[in-house]
């Protein structure tokens, strides 16, 4: 939730607390997945099974077992559809990406890596009431963190990093993070050659203070956003700051989009 909060707190209000906004009274879209998210959905599962294997064995899963987990996790995730884009057009295109990117990382990080945990989850109380959670990629026995991200372009990502930091630290005993990190892998069209990985490296603390900055307005907002409904206060929505300007203000992509939640989107 971190990383897209400051892009639009009402979008993301609506993703993470569907149930509470719902039984407020408001009515929310479905959403169908980005065929984009389900590919690194895909990704991300022979990623976690490959470094697994490595820790109980010492040596890297096969890519070929990655690549069928991919699959199956991608044809799970897209069964009740999926929006497609200009980049992964079909399932086919889909697949071929997949296993493009599966090797990609298997050559270009995973052989490189020693990790000491995989799809490592955590939580932590974070103040009134509130729980911060999150699910860890990677973290090496050097106390890295890494984070695998697929898309069309990079992006970055200092608070969701910041917030594995902050939960890996706020354990017992606390995990020691050295560092952390984002490994991107471009998802390429099926005409272009596949990009290798790309590793980002983001200062820690600056990271940590990112992922604080963004906790303390998601409790500050959804606190202001429960006094207004229990008040009587309207609109209870415009606690939550709103941007039409964001170029996921789509209905593929925002729950909201159009409804009495919000109604500040583009018209398409």
């Amino acid at each position: 939730m971190l990383r897209g909060y400051a892009d639009c707190a009402r979008r993301a209000a609506a993703k993470q607390w569907r149930r509470e906004i719902e039984d407020a009274g408001y009515e929310l879209r479905e959403l169908r997945p980005s065929v984009g998210a389900a590919v690194g959905t895909a990704v991300h599962a022979a990623a976690a099974r490959m470094l697994q294997e490595k820790i109980d064995t010492g040596e890297l899963g096969s890519g070929k077992d990655g690549i069928e987990i991919a699959i199956e996790a991608f044809r799970e995730e897209t069964e009740p559809g999926a929006e497609w884009d200009d980049t992964t057009p079909n399932v086919a295109i889909a697949e071929a990406q997949i296993e493009r990117l599966t090797l990609a990382y298997r050559l270009g990080v995973a052989r490189h890596l020693n990790p000491a945990a995989v799809e490592q989850a955590w939580e932590v109380p974070a103040g009134d009431g509130f729980i911060l959670t999150g699910r860890c990629d990677v973290i090496t026995v050097d106390g890295v963190v890494r984070d695998l991200k697929t898309g069309a372009l990079p992006r970055p990502y200092q608070a969701q990093l910041g917030a594995y930091s902050l939960l890996a630290r706020s354990q017992d005993p606390p995990i020691e993070v050295s560092g952390v990190a984002v490994d991107f892998i471009r998802r390429t069209p099926k005409t272009k050659p596949q990009e290798p990985p790309v590793t980002e490296t983001y200062d820690q603390g600056v990271s940590e203070r990112a992922a604080y900055s963004v906790i303390e307005r998601i409790r500050r907002d959804m606190t202001e956003f429960r006094h207004r409904l229990a008040d009587g206060d309207e609109p209870p929505e415009e606690a939550f700051l709103a941007n039409p300007m964001s170029m996921m203000c789509r209905p593929q992509f925002c729950p909201a989009h159009g409804t009495k939640w919000c109604n500040l989107g583009r018209k398409d």
